[in-house]
């Protein structure tokens, strides 16, 4: 079935009107690269979060968008953690000790909100975990979301309830057209950036697909530099096996030019049918109009597919969830530690295994 069948997104449901209004929560934005990209999208899409400020080390860099974003700039993290009216902080600096960033913003009093991938160090999420639950503030990031998006649970409802079997296979691909600088940036240190792609985009199917296969026992990660002007790689693809037998494996790459801005496809192979989930991609820079399609084929069945709203996908941002939690309304979500561990678990062991170029037994 190609893409192009299902290129028209549903249209939202209204809003209910006659719902009391639930205050946007008042965050500032720590990191003015990656998180300038967060910031803008917060802003044209107003309700559930309100953009307070933006904090960052490189402070031209920050001046710069607080003034393109009609906000108020921080000099440091103290300052941003001395507001009271900051309820929250969207942390969107590198990966390599977040844990202990995001544990000092909590020990604060305030709510985060951050981005894959949250760590590389498994009792590092741990310690910021147990941190969230000791001040009840809450911690939510993108990837894994404390609830799933319609994609992942379309796909976890298929897999419990559609008689396939066991699963046999993953097989992921994500790629796009990057031309890379050394920068002196995390991105070029093999240590804090293992697996060059995979540490960057296949991290996606490894928190929000790979477990789907049950425990995980070893893996093995093979990777190359074709072209970028980066000491890390920018081909790589992973491999991990699992209890019971079933195999998955992740391509991810900065050298492929196909026309779409990040291909996103996966599919997983059971006893009895196979689950493909890919995303139809509108070109916007953003992202915010993308959306997901899920298919479902079996022997002898018709085919069954779940087509998500623009933003309900894996990977997507659940700001709704996030103010609920923060505002603790009933059935809100505080935060997903568990999932979340097991994610930097692999990556853990992604690093031990692009690092000594062996297979990592777990």
């Amino acid at each position: 079935m190609t893409p192009a069948l299902c290129a028209n997104p549903p249209i939202a449901p209204a809003p209910d009107v006659t719902a009391p209004a639930v205050r946007p929560v008042d965050m500032v934005i720590l990191g003015a690269n990656f998180g300038a990209k967060i910031a803008r999208q917060l802003i044209a899409a107003p309700g559930t979060v309100r953009v307070a400020g933006v904090c960052d080390l490189d402070q031209p860099k920050a001046h710069a968008l607080a003034n393109e974003l009609n906000v108020s700039v921080y000099a440091s993290l103290d300052q941003v953690l001395a507001d009271p009216n900051v309820e929250a902080v969207g942390v969107f600096t590198g990966p390599i000790g977040r844990a202990r960033l995001i544990e000092c913003i909590i020990q604060a009093g305030k709510h985060v909100m951050t981005t894959k991938p949250f760590e590389l160090d498994p009792a590092e999420a741990a310690r910021a975990f147990a941190a969230a639950e000791q001040h009840r503030r809450v911690l939510h990031l993108n990837c894994p979301a404390p609830v799933p998006a319609a994609d992942l649970a379309a796909i976890r409802e298929w897999l419990a309830s559609a008689d396939l079997g066991r699963p046999v296979a993953l097989l992921a691909r994500t790629w796009g057209d990057y031309h890379e600088v050394a920068d002196g940036s995390w991105m070029d240190d093999p240590a804090r950036c293992p697996g060059g792609p995979l540490f960057r985009l296949g991290v996606y199917f490894l928190n929000d697909f790979a477990g789907l296969l049950g425990r995980p026992t070893e893996v093995h990660v093979q990777h190359a530099r074709v072209r970028t002007g980066r000491p890390t790689p920018d081909n790589a693809q992973i491999s991990i096996a699992y209890e019971g037998g079933a195999l998955a494996t992740i391509l991810t790459s900065f050298c492929v030019r196909d026309g779409q801005p990040y291909r996103d496809d996966v599919e997983i192979a059971c006893e009895r049918g196979t689950i493909r989930r890919w995303m139809i991609r509108s070109g916007d820079l953003d992202m915010s109009r993308d959306h997901a399609v899920v298919e479902l084929q079996r022997a002898g069945h018709p085919v069954r597919r779940v087509v998500t709203a623009t933003g309900d996908y894996a990977g997507w941002y659940a700001w709704p969830a996030f103010q609920a939690a923060v505002r603790g309304l009933p059935g809100s979500v505080p935060h997903n530690a568990s999932e979340t561990i097991a994610g930097v678990r692999l990556l853990a062991a992604l690093s031990r295994a692009a690092l000594s170029g062996e297979t990592v037994r777990l």
